[in-house]
């Protein structure tokens, strides 16, 4: 096994201990499993995790529904302004507010109609994106970068907003499922993105294309922030989030290995688990030390975890950027500017 595979194992079982080590606490049992009497739609594992966590704000968090979560779109500014777009919408009987945190995003308060089968959606006017998703690519701040690289970009949402940052630098954007990268191929047309080549590829194999002086790095997660929603309530036991933790130090490390000295790389995920977000970020600055954590240029967000569990993170993990349901009307995510410094 070569020395960084040992590295991520390490990481894994000294994790799992801790995490088993939460069962003991009789008082947090209890606690946690009045939680699940009430929220059947988490494993006490969870709500373990949770409390931890939050406290007593772990309620707070549980009843979040996909009510109290802004719905929002990202103006395509490739196409369209947001005065113009807002005014084009506001005739068909949409209303909307601008985005708190980012000013080409858009709330949608009311519409008469399914905001993704208007003519402007069609026309690549705008996209869905959740109000925190739309935060990932901001922290990111490519304006400047010469090559960029979207590691796990999906069906692209996030890669056609690196391109609103920045037209002209050549994007790749990679994924392992050929599926995706179909959907992201038309999405890249309707939204006329004209700098993007996509790569049918496994992530970890990005350093094998060179280096990038900016990288998107949104890992496949647990989709922890995804609660408010139907579709993420199902319950996560330790196992659950520990199966992705090995991943994604390893996608992170070749994140990290592509990066040019003085480029930045963005960690996210959309999970509030400190064990796949600052927990990934703290152990690979043990392991490397060739790099480190910058705050993002906005102020909106809580703080990163440094503490957790008995764990004493690397103080530098406060400065990644955490959105939560109850806090900010947002999906659940984690965001980590990280820095090449060598």
């Amino acid at each position: 096994m070569s020395r960084r595979k040992t590295v991520y194992r390490k990481a894994v079982e000294a994790l799992r201990e801790q995490l088993e080590g939460l069962e003991q606490d009789e008082e947090l049992l209890a606690r946690a499993k009045l939680l699940v009497a009430r929220y059947s739609f988490i494993h006490v594992h969870q709500a373990l995790r949770y409390l931890a966590l939050l406290g007593d704000e772990a309620e707070q968090l549980l009843g979040a529904s996909e009510e109290s979560v802004m719905k929002t779109i990202r103006v395509n500014t490739l196409l369209a302004g947001v005065e113009e777009l807002t005014e084009r919408l506001a005739e068909k009987g949409v209303v909307t507010r601008r985005h708190p945190y980012l000013w080409y995003g858009l709330v949608v308060e009311e519409t008469p109609y399914p905001i993704g089968a208007l003519h402007e959606y069609m026309q690549g006017l705008y996209t869905v994106q959740g109000p925190a998703s739309m935060m990932v690519v901001p922290a990111l701040s490519p304006e400047d970068a010469r090559r960029i690289a979207d590691m796990c970009a999906g069906a692209g949402v996030k890669t056609s907003q690196i391109a609103q940052h920045n037209p002209s630098a050549p994007i790749i954007a990679a994924d392992i499922n050929r599926r995706k990268l179909l959907a992201l191929k038309n999405n890249m047309s309707r939204l006329a993105v004209l700098n993007v080549a996509a790569l049918h590829m496994d992530a970890r194999q990005l350093p094998e294309l060179g280096r990038f002086d900016s990288i998107l790095l949104d890992a496949p997660c647990s989709g922890e922030g995804l609660l408010p929603f139907q579709r993420g309530r199902w319950p996560r036991s330790f196992g659950d989030i520990l199966s992705r933790v090995e991943l994604q130090l390893e996608l992170l490390d070749a994140a990290l290995d592509a990066l040019e000295p003085g480029g930045a790389v963005v960690y996210a995920t959309c999970s509030i688990s400190v064990e796949e977000n600052e927990y990934v970020v703290s152990t690979l600055l043990e392991s490397r030390g060739d790099f480190e954590v910058e705050e993002p240029s906005y102020t909106a967000g809580s703080p990163g975890v440094a503490r957790y569990i008995g764990l004493d993170l690397d103080p530098s993990v406060s400065r990644c950027k955490r959105f939560f349901p109850h806090r900010h009307s947002t999906e659940g995510f984690t965001i980590c500017r990280l820095v090449k410094t060598s």
